[in-house]
């Protein structure tokens, strides 16, 4: 018998977990099924113990497991915790992938990634040759590209692998859907080590003012209660509102801890680690703190019950930031927060039957996400419809077809939904299809004018463009200028902190990817900054936007209408790419935009540009003009009068849009005219039998 694994020691000094009574049918059902759905609640060690196991399984015996995690924060905290159970450091038997962050080596057998990295490690390695088992953790998550990598590992497990196993773990899956679906998978429950949670119900008196609420009760809490205590808030700015309102008035002994995806590790391990002897936290933070991790010394959560999710808009091709109630599944996953270590209570700000009424479940990402990176990776894949894939759930046909075509437009896919030569290309990338389009777009470009530094603009545009602004809320409302940022993004480049310190990671691998060098160097004075509205316009043509009207208004090539403050720099501009959007009050309001001259549009547009002849009617003299016009979808650029005659049809056009546009009255009907109308109408309605055509104002 060979030496014992160093694994297997240190796995006897793990404190006992509720889990650890299903190991053995655990490990029993596993070795016999290949699809396994275990549910288990917070606290059982599904995270934390049970993937130990799974290395000393002799199924996986010399082979590699994939343990997914839904948040890149959870990633880095499990694969460490798990490194340390077995006395290693991180990137021995235990390591993580993420993107442009990696801790692997050849003798790493569990990697803890992110469903995207399982994506890209399926498209580059079909059989997933090397791998026994793949680990949906947290699955009741289902973002889109969870979604997404578990139909890709479906695929090859029922074509390619039938001996590929996977198992699906989660406090609060929706089981009965999920056997439907995978009528072929073993389920298994485990009890969890919850502590009793009193729960308190504190609606505020007006909803409108919750924030006012919600601070009023941590600033109570924070004297009154002895020990750390998590909130739950729906977005950064409501952290950062009441982190300001909280600067100087908490007890001495509180540590202020806010916790959310855009802080470094650094800030976010030190909301999760234990305290010193003597002091205390509070926690505000997003829902990344639902799951996955366990915040030390937390035995009260104020929660209020409202989250942020991000709903893709596909007519206006942009995100909306939607602030909507939690569904039941994640009060009682925030309320078990309370109680992972000890008994606790959890003050909820919202009545009790308001609760009852909610949703069990949140919808699910791919009703809502763009869907532009999942399709262009099931085309990556082979399949022409997410139909083909063995996903749970599908988006709508209207909505799936629309995104099919914006990946045409931009010559990613064919008419068939095949990746073009182009559509390879851009697959390759590590960023949205947009953004890998305008970088091999300024490739074409550059190969023309021989020069590389337009490439680099376009890398930096798409990692500035991927994070959230780099400016704070209050500067970017009058500053919608993307050159302004390229250049502060420049001037830090040595010294990047916070989001800065990711977009120039993300800049450093699509470049690493292009084998262009020199980055070290770059300067604003040497890039092309007049060049960013013609980058965007490959990104964004549909949002190429010309003036109109009063200063910082515009229409967009897709017929939408977008403003911006009159004040912005850019209010004066002849024509605008616009980057990003806002919805308020049912106006688009520009967030990110450059300025394009007319030139690059023609230059960017060629095959798209038409000139056709229209007839104008001028109110002022009752005249009908003939005009020459340059057209951009919706976009008039251009528009001269033209001497010419006018044909018949333009003339008929002119009257039937003008028609249309101003109604019926416009004709100046007589009073013969209404008379002969109305007789006419009366035949229609009492003497069908004479078949006369229909004169009514909807048919005219």
């Amino acid at each position: 018998m060979g030496a014992i694994p160093h694994y297997v020691i240190y796995m006897s000094a793990l404190v006992s977990l509720p889990i650890e009574a299903i190991k053995t049918q655990f490990c029993q059902i596993l070795s016999q099924h290949n699809t396994v759905v275990l549910s288990a609640p917070p606290g059982a060690g599904k995270s934390t113990c049970l993937p130990l196991w799974l290395l000393n399984h002799e199924s996986f015996s010399g082979q590699k497991i994939y343990l997914l995690q839904p948040r890149r924060l959870a990633v880095k905290n499990i694969a460490t915790y798990l490194a340390s159970q077995l006395n290693e450091a991180v990137g021995e038997t235990v390591g993580y992938r993420l993107r442009n962050d990696t801790k692997v080596s050849k003798n790493t057998r569990l990697e803890v990634i992110t469903e995207g990295i399982l994506t890209q490690i399926i498209q580059h390695d079909a059989e997933l040759s090397d791998c026994a088992l793949v680990v949906f953790d947290e699955f009741h998550e289902r973002s889109l590209q969870g979604d997404l990598s578990f139909a890709l590992t479906r695929d090859v497990q029922q074509a390619l692998r039938d001996d590929l196993k996977i198992l699906l773990m989660s406090a609060t899956l929706d089981i009965n859907n999920l056997t439907k679906a995978l009528p072929d998978a073993k389920t298994l429950a485990s009890e969890g080590r919850c502590f009793p949670v009193e729960l308190i119900y504190n609606m505020p008196a007006n909803n409108q003012r919750w924030r006012d609420h919600a601070l009023n009760v941590i600033k109570h809490q924070a004297r009154e209660h002895q020990g750390s205590i998590l909130v739950f808030l729906p977005g950064v700015a409501d952290i950062r509102f009441i982190a300001q309102a909280l600067t100087g008035v908490m007890p001495n002994d509180l540590l202020l801890c806010p916790l959310f995806g855009d802080l470094t590790l650094k800030q976010q391990q030190q909301a999760i680690a234990p305290c010193l002897q003597g002091l205390r936290k509070l926690v505000l933070a997003t829902n990344i703190a639902e799951t996955s991790l366990t915040i030390e010394g937390i035995n009260l959560v104020i929660d209020c019950g409202l989250e942020k999710v991000a709903i893709y808009d596909s007519a206006s091709l942009m995100n909306k930031l939607v602030q909507k109630q939690i569904a039941k599944a994640s009060a009682v996953q925030r309320a078990g927060r309370a109680g992972r270590l000890m008994a606790g209570k959890c003050i909820r700000l919202y009545a009790k039957d308001e609760f009852e009424r909610r949703p069990e479940q949140s919808a699910n990402d791919i009703a809502q996400a763009d869907l532009l990176p999942t399709l262009i990776e099931a085309a990556r894949w082979g399949v022409n419809t997410l139909a083909d894939l063995p996903m749970l759930e599908l988006p709508a046909n209207i909505k799936e077809q629309q995104a099919w075509q914006e990946l045409q437009s931009l010559a990613i896919v064919d008419k068939q939904n095949k990746l073009t030569k182009h559509g390879q290309q851009v697959a390759q990338f590590s960023c949205h299809p947009r953004f890998a389009h305008m970088i091999i777009s300024a490739q074409t470009i550059s190969m023309k004018n021989q020069g590389d530094q337009l490439i680099f603009l376009a890398c930096i545009l798409a990692a500035l463009l991927e994070e959230r602004d780099i400016l704070p809320a209050e500067q970017s409302r009058f500053d919608c200028d993307i050159t302004y940022r390229v250049s502060k993004l420049i001037s830090q480049w040595r010294r990047p902190f916070g989001v800065l310190a990711n977009i120039v990671k993300q800049v450093k691998n699509l470049a690493q990817r292009l084998r262009l060098t020199g980055l070290d160097s770059l300067a604003a004075s040497t890039l092309p900054m007049e060049c960013i509205g013609l980058l965007l316009a490959y990104a964004y043509p549909e949002r190429v936007a010309k003036a109109r009207g009063s200063s910082g208004d515009f229409i967009c090539a897709n017929g939408k209408g977008v403003s911006l403050d009159e004040q912005d720099a850019l209010a004066g501009e002849s024509f605008l790419v616009v980057a990003d959007l806002m919805q308020s009050r049912g106006v688009l309001k520009v967030r990110l935009a450059a300025c394009i001259t007319l030139l690059q549009i023609e230059q960017v547009f060629a095959e798209q540009i038409i000139e056709h002849e229209v007839a104008v009617f001028n109110e002022a003299s009752g005249k009908i003009i003939a005009r020459s016009q340059t057209k951009l979808a919706a976009l008039v650029l251009q528009e001269t009068i033209n001497k010419n005659t006018l044909s018949a049809e333009n003339i008929s056009q002119m009257w039937c849009d003008l028609i249309t546009r101003k109604g019926l009255s416009f004709l100046n009907w007589q009073g013969k005219d209404l008379a002969l109308k109305a007789r006419w109408l009366w035949l229609i309605t009492f003497f069908p039998q004479y078949k006369l055509i229909d004169n009514s104002d909807t048919t005219l």
